[in-house]
């Protein structure tokens, strides 16, 4: 009688057991034939990873699900399969440095749980899909070095998640997005190396207040600097070179006193560098070669005590070079050419600015 209760409890048990085991077991197999499928996409996998033992994938310890999937630098050439939507437990899709090449499928819209994607270094086209704006946990979006040739779509500033953006190095055109909402997380934008056109949106750093690093050189990009943009307390890099930028360098500048990097090289910049530049105590790097800067080299620039590059060549800037740069002992590299610059170099320089390796005056 104990016997035949204990084989009723065990029956029971396993009776009810069954369709979550059952379920377990179609999820597991669904992410084992998105692998499979990924396998069969690829035509070229000069390592074999994909066939020995699936290097770079990794499960959750509970329910054994797919939760990463790491396949950077291996050199696959193929596309993506729509299959990849069906990892719905992945919260990292890393597939940099390899040759994937096609669009990317809107399968992978089904991804909710998605934390970090870095599909860079490939030769991915088309456009920047919109559904990537549903993937709301979503704090890492690199889609850089690839043929992406459509304009920046407006929810990328719409995911109050996102704490870098990486779009450089496409083919992406038309003009940035304005930013209507609060971003409190995202700290870096990197948009260089594209063929964006217009203006820098006047109130985009109204809602920027955490950002650190803003790369947008090498682009088309006209107009001002935007005044809001000394609102951004906490930014660190400012990259505007190789644009078509003008006006002069606001004073408010001196404002953002986190700033290391100041790139505003090969623009249509006038006017005289504001003395406020000098506020900028923590600035490594400052470079504003080839524009139309008058007026005289500010005295202040003598206060960056951790300035390392200094290049104010090929503009209009006159009279004598302040003996306070050769202050700066941690100098590495000074280009002062094709100005108009008066006075001689302290005979005394080597002793202040030891470190000096550059030095182009002439011209």
């Amino acid at each position: 009688m104990a016997n035949t209760f204990l084989n009723l409890t065990l029956l029971i048990f396993l009776h009810l057991s069954m369709p979550t085991f059952s379920m377990k077991l179609t999820t597991i197999l669904t992410d084992q034939s998105a692998l499979f499928a990924l396998k069969d996409h690829v035509i070229h996998d000069p390592d074999n990873v994909l066939t020995i033992n699936w290097i770079g994938v990794r499960c959750g310890f509970k329910h054994r699900r797919v939760t990463s999937l790491d396949l950077t630098g291996f050199g696959l050439v193929g596309t993506l399969p729509p299959h990849l939507g069906n990892l719905s437990f992945l919260s990292l899709l890393y597939l940099t440095d390899n040759s994937f090449y096609g669009r990317l499928p809107v399968q992978l819209s089904k991804l909710r749980r998605l934390k970090l994607i870095n599909l860079g270094n490939n030769s991915l086209s088309g456009e920047i899909p919109s559904w990537l704006g549903s993937l709301t946990e979503l704090r890492s979006l690199s889609l850089y070095h690839n043929n992406f040739n459509s304009s920046i779509p407006p929810f990328i500033f719409n995911m109050s998640s996102l704490q870098i953006i990486n779009l450089k190095n496409n083919i992406l055109s038309g003009s940035i997005p304005s930013v209507p909402r609060d971003l409190l997380s995202l700290q870096h934008i990197h948009f260089s190396y594209n063929n964006l056109t217009a203006h820098i949106p006047r109130d985009m750093f109204d809602h920027l207040p955490n950002l650190k690093g803003l790369y947008l050189s090498f682009n088309l990009l006209s107009g001002r600097i935007p005044t809001s943009l000394c609102r951004c307390k906490e930014l660190q890099i400012l990259s505007l070179s190789y644009n078509h930028l003008e006006g002069s360098l606001p004073v408010e500048i001196g404002n953002l006193s986190m700033l290391q990097f100041l790139y505003i090289g090969q623009n249509h910049f006038e006017g005289e560098i504001p003395k406020e530049i000098g506020n900028l105590t923590l600035l490594e790097q400052f470079d504003c070669d080839s524009n139309n800067f008058t007026g005289t080299i500010p005295r202040e620039i003598g206060n960056l005590k951790n300035l390392q590059v200094l290049n104010l060549g090929v503009n209009n800037i006159a009279g004598p070079i302040p003996p306070a740069i050769f202050n700066i002992s941690a100098l590495l590299s000074i280009a002062l050419y094709s100005n108009q610059l008066s006075g001689h170099l302290p005979s005394s320089m080597g002793l202040w600015v030891p470190n000096l390796e550059e030095l182009y005056t002439l011209g």
